[in-house]
């Protein structure tokens, strides 16, 4: 049945009205897109693997408006992490395209993957320039979340005493159609590290600091709730060392009894479940997932082709018909497969940008605080990209790493025209007037 050419014509204009309000106000547009993120599963298919989402038809028009509208120029900070990340981004590209040429071309997942990763870099930061824009961002990103734990709740028929036994059924259970249980940690950490940007940029009132943290102690609770191991300890981490930076030590004691009554509560909740999860054996590898075997056959791949690497987009083709699992479930030795070591050290070199530049806003007293988050965030993925492809064109933490980017613009345009301020004071003084 199609529809009527009238209602066709009204769902046109209808469409264009709300793409000009969006393209004229873009908070709202960044509102949506926040909350756009806690609704996984409403997309459209596009084969068995890809799938376009709220998020990515918001990002699309976040496109065309920078396209249109020239935004305001990025800051030497911004540049120069963003021209690691655009140098890492032409290699991939001209690896994916020599792949092309010879008739065997990378994975559409992972193509697919790249260049959402690539639009969101280039979208966001220039989008994202003023305070007031980056609340409407994290106020979207803290309904959606609330939303997706409550959908998470659903699933697991509310509560975790009634899920099985086995911690891996249980992930399963809780995992949405689009998005597999380390997705939804990934989620996790972007939820985290939006809950202390909320608690730096809205106006502080008396207890709005035990509100931020209590929505971050929320949201870094949803991982462990699932026994998504890895992500639960990198967020842990990068909480305990935001903490630390930011010299809040009772805060400090007060995360560290928090999760330990946490543990306390999945291991009283179901014992069998909770012993499984944590019953691990470091020497043999035993009850990580199959970890090892993992590493060892991504190894024997790296020794291989050391230099040049396989070519982008081949880890999952290569490891699969090398008897592996498919994948090395480590983000630098992913890169080291199929980008060789120059793809590695220039991966690393943009994680170094991040450190420098998140070391000096944490040197800058006025942003100490931003330094301390910004730190803290891209230690948590670094320590996530052990064990998960975190830092390998994964859509959700590069959206964390460029808000972190937009929030780098911000502090530097402030502290300019703080400056600028200060300077231009002495000479709006009044001239005494001489008879």
């Amino acid at each position: 049945m199609y529809p009527s050419p009238i209602l066709a014509v009204e769902a046109v204009l209808a469409i264009l009205l709300v793409s000009g309000i969006l393209c004229a106000r873009p908070e709202y547009g960044l509102f949506l897109y926040g909350l756009a993120l806690g609704f996984p599963d409403i997309a459209i298919p596009l084969g068995t693997a890809i799938h376009i989402r709220m998020d990515d038809a918001l990002m699309v028009l976040f496109l065309i408006r920078c396209v249109l509208w020239t935004p305001a120029p990025l800051v030497p900070h911004q540049r120069r992490i963003l021209g690691w990340q655009g140098i890492f981004l032409v290699v991939c590209f001209f690896s994916a395209a020599v792949e092309f040429a010879k008739g065997t071309p990378p994975a559409a997942y992972e193509t697919a993957k790249m260049t959402g990763c690539a639009a969101i870099i280039f979208v966001l930061p220039r989008l994202v320039q003023s305070e007031r824009r980056l609340r409407f961002l994290v106020a979207g990103l803290m309904f959606g979340g609330i939303a997706l734990a409550m959908q998470i709740l659903q699933r697991l028929g509310g509560g975790v005493e009634n899920a099985s036994a086995n911690f891996q059924e249980l992930k399963s259970a809780a995992a949405f159609t689009t998005w597999n249980p380390n997705t939804i940690g990934q989620a996790a950490m972007l939820l985290v590290f939006a809950a202390g940007l909320g608690a730096i940029v809205f106006p502080r009132w008396q207890g709005t600091r035990i509100f931020w943290l209590c929505l971050a102690m929320g949201f870094a609770g949803i991982p462990a709730m699932l026994y998504v191991r890895g992500t639960s300890l990198s967020i842990f981490a990068g909480f305990v060392v935001y903490l630390c930076l930011s010299r809040q030590w009772k805060w400090t004691i007060v995360f560290l009894a928090v999760c330990l009554s946490a543990v306390l509560i999945l291991r009283a909740t179901n014992r069998a479940m909770f012993d499984g999860a944590i019953r691990v054996n470091v020497a043999s590898g035993a009850g990580f997932s199959h970890r090892y075997d993992r590493w060892d056959a991504a190894i024997e791949a790296i020794r291989a082709k050391p230099f040049l690497g396989r070519g982008f987009g081949r880890e999952w083709i290569y490891l699969s018909g090398a008897g592996s699992d498919g994948r090395a479930h480590d983000a630098y030795l992913s890169v080291w497969i199929e980008l060789g070591v120059g793809g590695l050290a220039l991966l690393l070199a943009v994680v170094s940008q991040f450190v420098a530049v998140g070391l000096s806003l944490y040197r800058t007293p006025r942003f100490r605080l931003h330094g301390a988050l910004l730190l803290a965030l891209i230690f948590a993925i670094c320590i996530d990209s052990f064990a998960l492809p975190t830092l390998y064109w994964e859509k959700l933490p590069v959206i964390a790493l460029s808000i972190g980017v937009a929030l780098v613009g911000i502090c530097e345009r402030n502290l300019a025209e703080r400056v600028f301020q200060e300077i231009r004071a002495p000479g709006m003084e009044a001239v005494p007037q001489h008879s």
